[in-house]
C-alpha cells in the first residue's frame, strides 16, 4: 500500500494545477452563483491557494503525517471566508463534494494509467480520500456554525440598539418610542439600554410612546411595568403616551398601579405639556 500512496502523491503533485482548475470548473458548473462570489478578485487567488493547501494536507494525511493544528486552522480560515462572503453552510459543503469528486476522477485516471495498481489499492486510496474530506467537513461545519452564530449575535446587538432609541428632545427630556412586539429578550434590552442612556444623557423626564405596540398581552404589561419601575428608582420621571385600549385592559386586569405615571393620548400632547411646540 505504501507504494500506491507514493505513486498517488506524485500523481497529485504533477497534476496540481490541473486539479485546482478542475475543482474550480466543477464548482462553476454545479454552483454558478456561489462561484461568482468566490471568483471576485482577489478572492479567486486566495481560494485557489486554500485548495492547494488542502491538497497538501491530503498528501500528509495519506502518509500518516497529518498535522491536526494545521487541519483545524485551515477549516477555521475557510469558514471565516465563507461566512464573510455570505455563502450558506449547504453551499460550502457542496464545495467539498466538488473537491471529492475531482480527487476521485484523478484517482480513476491514475488507475487507468498504472498497470501496477490493483483495484483493491485504488479503493483503499479512495477510502482515504473520503476519510480526509469527511473529517474536513466536520471541522469546517463546527467552525462555520461558531462563526455564523458570532456574526448573528453581533447583528442582533446592532438591531437591539437601533430598536431602543432614547431620543433627546430638550435638555433633560427624551422620548423612547417602542415599536413592535415586546418579548422577554427585548424587554431586558429595553431596560438595560434605557437605564444606561437616561443616566449617560442626564435625562430627568422620559416619555415612553406605546403607539407602535400592536400585540399586547399580560407579559407585555408586566415587562413594561418593570421598565417604568426601574426608571423611577433611578429618579427618572416616566410619562406614557399612545396607550392602546388593549394594553390599558391588560394593566387593569393585572392590577398594575400606574397612578404615579402621567398618561397622554399621543406624543404631540405630551410634548405640548412640556412646552415643546412648533413655532
Amino acid at each position: 500500500m505504501d507504494k500506491a500512496i507514493q505513486f498517488f502523491r506524485e500523481f497529485l503533485n504533477d497534476r496540481e494545477e490541473k486539479i485546482l482548475n478542475n475543482i474550480l470548473d466543477s464548482i462553476d458548473g454545479n454552483q454558478p452563483e456561489a462561484f461568482i462570489k468566490l471568483t471576485n478578485q482577489p478572492q479567486i487567488k486566495l481560494y485557489k491557494e486554500q485548495i492547494r493547501e488542502l491538497i497538501h494536507l491530503l498528501e500528509s494525511h495519506l502518509i500518516g503525517e497529518s498535522d491536526d493544528e494545521k487541519v483545524k486552522d485551515w477549516g477555521k480560515r475557510m469558514s471565516e471566508d465563507k461566512v464573510r462572503l455570505g455563502l450558506s453552510l449547504s453551499e460550502s459543503i457542496q464545495h467539498f463534494n466538488s473537491i471529492r469528486g475531482v480527487l476521485w476522477e484523478e484517482l480513476s485516471v491514475m488507475t487507468e494509467k498504472s498497470k501496477n495498481l490493483s483495484t483493491e489499492e485504488s479503493l483503499w486510496l479512495g477510502n482515504l480520500i473520503n476519510e480526509f474530506i469527511d473529517g474536513q467537513i466536520i471541522i469546517f461545519t463546527n467552525s462555520y456554525t461558531g462563526q455564523a452564530n458570532k456574526r448573528l449575535r453581533a447583528q442582533q446587538e446592532v438591531i437591539d440598539e437601533l430598536s431602543t432609541p432614547v431620543i433627546s428632545i430638550v435638555d433633560g427630556v427624551a422620548v423612547l418610542p417602542i415599536i413592535g412586539d415586546i418579548d422577554t429578550h427585548r424587554a431586558r434590552i429595553l431596560m438595560e439600554h434605557t437605564l444606561r442612556e437616561t443616566k449617560d444623557n442626564e435625562v430627568d423626564c422620559l416619555i415612553i410612546d406605546l403607539s407602535g405596540v400592536f400585540i399586547v398581552d399580560t407579559m407585555v404589561a408586566q415587562e413594561l411595568f418593570k421598565i417604568i419601575d426601574s426608571l423611577k428608582l433611578t429618579g427618572v420621571d416616566v410619562n406614557l403616551t399612545g396607550m392602546r385600549p388593549e394594553l390599558a385592559h391588560s394593566v387593569v386586569t393585572l392590577g398594575i398601579n400606574f397612578d404615579n405615571v402621567k398618561m397622554y393620548n399621543n406624543l404631540g400632547q405630551a410634548l405640548k405639556d412640556f412646552g415643546i411646540v412648533r413655532k
